[in-house]
């Protein structure tokens, strides 16, 4: 298994979970209370996997990020809460299939089929528009989805410590055994990440509920998006 910046493997913590959860536990409420993320937590390696097409084109690669596993874990502790917080209150909208619990690709889909046929049952029509956003998770401003989870009432040490996390990300690539300077990462959710998939669909919450409040239907799945309306004359 690919270790992160810090060098620890996944199998090391899975082999020692017993012993090391306590010390975690005290370490990740200790960092909690101050706001602090430590430097290599921050850090992450780019590992392009290929995905079709020319393997001579850059744009045939996924970018997967390898970060450090104890931060991973620290990570899915405030995710859980966070999402706890955001169903316990039913903040999401009903429409996004992707990282929610009890939803997939399967709800997505037996959805939209049950208003379809239920539309073309009642002689009518439907018009259906599929997008797919480019480079989405990379696209997301880190200032407004901070402004966003204080909204959704996401705050105090939790957006302390998510603040923070932002606004240190830094990321390099790794080819075979070479490695590229460092950089900034100015905007997007590391794509590996605990908190990047949750980041992700808080940030475009937004739009299902104001497409939803023209009465257009909207099915997401992370960044897929299939939207539709009947067609009544």
């Amino acid at each position: 298994m690919s270790s992160g910046p810090d060098g620890l493997p996944p199998l090391l913590f899975k082999k020692l979970k017993y012993i090391l959860s306590y010390p975690l536990s005290l370490i990740f409420t200790q960092l909690l209370s101050v706001g602090y993320v430590p430097g290599d937590w921050t850090k992450a390696i780019i590992v392009p996997v290929y995905k079709k097409g020319v393997s001579g084109d850059v744009a045939n690669y996924r970018p997967i990020s390898l970060t450090c596993v104890a931060c991973k874990l620290m990570e899915h502790v405030i995710v859980k809460c966070i999402y706890f917080h955001l169903a316990e209150n039913n903040l999401l909208s009903q429409a996004q299939h992707g990282f929610v619990s009890s939803h997939s690709t399967c709800t997505n889909l037996l959805e939209c089929l049950i208003d379809w046929t239920l539309t073309v049952q009642n002689k009518k029509t439907v018009t259906v528009v599929y997008i797919d956003f480019s480079r989405a998770f990379d696209s997301v401003s880190h200032t407004k989805l901070l402004a966003k989870l204080h909204i959704y009432g996401i705050c105090g040490e939790v957006l302390l410590w998510l603040e923070h996390y932002f606004d240190k990300l830094t990321h390099q690539t790794r080819v075979g055994d070479c490695l590229s300077d460092e950089a900034t990462l100015v905007s997007g959710v590391v794509q590996g990440s605990g908190i990047g998939p949750l980041s992700f669909i808080i940030f475009v919450d937004e739009l299902a509920k104001l497409l939803e409040r023209h009465g257009v239907v909207v099915k997401l799945f992370a960044d897929d998006v299939k939207v539709y309306m009947e067609i009544v004359t």
